[in-house]
């Protein structure tokens, strides 16, 4: 999960999600959210003085940061400090967290409104200079409905004298924190066991003998953030001078019993005016001969951590849904060219063709498994994203277009990449064969993610609130079903025998295949207008102007032309780059007819008013969802059954980044668009219509919305 989290930091610094400067603010607004500083509990220190330090963060209302164990999202602060030599810094102790619930199955854990972090500070007795400067560079995660990542510079000076002296504002501040540290408590011991599917922590003497007060809403906070379901019920039992709390065992849990697991137990003693809560902390010693209560094997309100035939069977509709994928409209200009390697190759060694399907099967599963972990990083951050995000972001989808226009190019013969169609899938390699088979693999599925076809939006919207190698799991499994119809006819040899031969109308479907290139480089043009407006067409024009330039220079016999080809290359590169400098548009694609704009104000406004909605939730760089447009949802009896029905029609349009947008589709429990939502004017649920509408779909959930 670390790993992931570190990979979608470095998404987010490439494409601007994150904020670049000291004390810097989040991608979303132009000052911090988080008022973060130090604060000392000395305003003069001596040498050899330990004085505490507070790492100091003040949250508008509804925001939050994080505890130690975030819980199921999130990350704790972090605080790499600069400091002279002859200074110790210790570590964080951590106040007592509170719950942060998000959903029936997320909890996390943190803070609001404001929040110290204390440490130690020691420093040298032949400490000599006359003031010590702390530099802290600070990293935290600060959520509302969003997540923001923010950083900064922190800094401290406090002169140093023979004799210390106290500041009044920051002692007051440093131990308010420290009186929240929980503590541990003498007499109070704790041990541990491991059922089938729960972890079972005992509790004897303290306040858990059988003279205490009595005891109640009992909440264990592990350290270990793998160690339990923390959106679980937590049942507390009583027994003989005992408390027992019973957790659903996450499904990370490392069952060995070698070393205590630790955390912070939360409870209330007494009960109305007498009630009080404590927050203790406690090291549960491992027990293995422990007695587990029946009831471990079966916490409430939790399904079991590993329920094989559930995965399986989203293993197998993500399967499906990649197979679906090879009808999509966008892929298939990359399927088309894929469809002419293997008829070339399909009369040649079978070994050959096996190894080149193999190949191909590759680069679409790991480039899947490469863009599912991305996705997978950027939801630990708590960063609402969905299938197809990245082109999302207008310089990724400029480089798609100058891809797709090369390899235009490279079918109308204007260049060459190896000696054979193989050659169109390897420019990375420089080599046909294998590797080409590999890198074409790459290509079908950077052309294909933003088509979310049937099946495979419910598997990728149902596995994105799984763990991440259930996600993982799902992406591989989806490029295993783009990649099946092609590894299946090169194993099965009847199946080759329905292939055409080879011959002259080969290189004629090859050139004819450039058209569909061009034709995705002008809608991907259109994408780009809409996300970066003219300046970015611009800046598009003058890289394809430049990459045709270099194609034709790198043919030229001199080196003078070789020379020329290396700089149009580079002046192509630095205007692409320049596209992701500047601002984004202001405005989507017209609206049209009498559609609204979304927004949640006015779905609330047009329910309340007894109105049925339709929402289409749409992009402009979704092939799936131009089809849509143009087929379904433009036919005139359509039209005439809006009208009919009295169906106020909205569109909430996700070519650019926008997290409300992000969460009304994760919110139904889809990865991507198309999506396509029916609420019905007696105030019910929405309805979810699938990915490819027909006329008479779209006409029976608009009569049935009706009522």
């Amino acid at each position: 999960m670390r790993l992931l989290a570190s990979l979608a930091t470095a998404f987010a610094l490439l494409t601007g999600f994150a904020a670049t400067a000291s004390a810097q603010p989040g991608w979303a607004s132009n000052e911090p959210i988080v008022e973060a500083s130090l604060v000392s509990d000395m305003a003069v220190v001596a040498p050899g003085d330990t004085f505490y330090l507070g790492f100091l963060q003040v949250m508008p209302e509804g925001w939050h940061t994080y505890w130690r164990n975030p819980g199921d999202n999130g990350l704790p602060p972090e605080v790499r400090w600069e400091v002279p030599a002859g200074v110790v810094m210790g570590a964080f102790e951590w106040p007592a967290p509170i719950e942060l619930p998000l959903a029936d199955t997320i909890l996390d854990y943190g803070y609001h409104d404001e929040v110290v972090l204390p440490l130690p500070v020691q420093l040298d007795a032949d400490f000599a200079a006359s003031e010590l400067v702390i530099i802290g560079h600070a990293s935290w995660l600060v959520c509302e409905i969003i997540c923001v990542p923010e950083e900064g510079r922190l800094t401290l000076t406090l002169p140093v004298a023979e004799q210390s002296e106290r500041d009044e504002t920051g002692y007051w501040y440093i131990q308010a924190a420290l009186d929240s540290v929980p503590e541990p408590v003498a007499g109070l011991d704790a041990r541990v066991g491991f059922g089938e599917a729960a972890v079972v922590i005992e509790l004897q003497g303290g306040d858990f003998s059988a003279a205490a007060p009595d005891w109640h809403d009992l909440t264990f906070f592990p350290y270990d953030g793998a160690l339990i379901e923390h959106a679980a019920e937590q049942r507390a039992e009583r027994g003989d001078g005992l408390a027992r709390l019973i957790l659903t065992r996450g499904y990370r849990a490392d069952p060995q019993l070698e070393t205590a697991r630790g955390g912070v137990l939360r409870y209330t003693l007494g009960s109305g005016a007498d009630a009080r809560e404590q927050a203790v902390e406690i090291w549960a010693e491992p027990d293995p001969d422990m007695v587990l209560p029946a009831s471990a094997g079966a916490p409430r309100n939790v399904a079991a951590p590993a329920v094989a035939p559930g995965l399986i069977g989203l293993l197998l509709l993500a399967f499906a849904g990649g197979l679906i994928l090879n009808l999509m409209p966008c892929v298939f200009p990359i399927l088309s060219i894929k469809v002419l390697q293997f008829v070339e190759g399909a009369h040649d060694d079978p070994l050959r063709v096996q190894r080149h399907a193999l190949f191909f099967l590759a680069g679409v599963i790991l480039s899947f498994v490469a863009l599912a972990a991305v996705l997978v990083g950027l939801r630990e951050f708590g960063l609402p994203v969905g299938w197809g995000f990245q082109l999302q972001v207008p310089v990724v989808v400029a480089g798609l277009t100058l891809l797709l226009f090369a390899i235009g190019l490279n079918l109308l013969g204007v260049f060459e990449i190896g000696t054979s169609l193989q050659g169109v899938g390897s420019g990375l390699s420089q080599q046909p064969g294998a590797r080409g088979a590999f890198f074409t693999g790459v290509l079908a599925v950077i052309v294909a993610a933003p088509c979310v076809g049937p099946l495979a939006a419910g598997a990728l919207g149902l596995a994105l609130t799984q763990p991440a190698i259930i996600v993982l799991l799902v992406a591989a499994a989806m490029g295993a079903g783009l990649a099946a119809p092609f590894v299946l006819v090169s194993f099965i040899p009847a199946l080759q025998g329905f292939m055409p031969k080879p011959g002259r109308w080969m290189e004629q479907f090859k050139q004819f295949l450039a058209f569909p290139m061009f034709a995705s480089v002008l809608w991907l043009s259109w994408v780009l207008v809409i996300q970066s407006g003219p300046s970015g067409l611009l800046l598009l024009g003058i890289g394809l102007l430049a990459l045709s330039l270099a194609v034709w220079a790198r043919k030229q016999k001199h080196l003078a032309w070789t020379v020329i080809a290396i700089i149009s290359l580079l002046t192509g590169l630095g205007a692409t780059l320049a596209i992701a400098r500047l601002p984004a548009a202001t405005s989507a694609p017209s609206l049209s007819g009498g559609e609204e704009a979304w927004s949640r104000e006015r779905v609330a406004e047009l329910r309340a008013d007894g109105r049925p909605i339709f929402i289409d939730v749409t992009a402009a760089w979704c092939v799936t969802c131009q089809v849509n447009k143009l087929g379904a949802l433009s036919d005139p009896a359509v039209a005439e059954a809006f009208e009919r029905y009295g169906v106020v029609e909205m569109r909430a349009d996700w070519t650019n980044r926008n997290d409300e947008i992000a969460a009304l589709i994760a919110e139904h429990g889809q990865a991507g668009v198309p999506l396509y939502l029916v609420y019905p004017a007696n105030g019910g649920p929405a309805r979810v219509l699938p990915s490819v509408l027909t006329r008479d779909i779209v006409i029976n959930a608009l009569a049935e919305a009706a009522g």
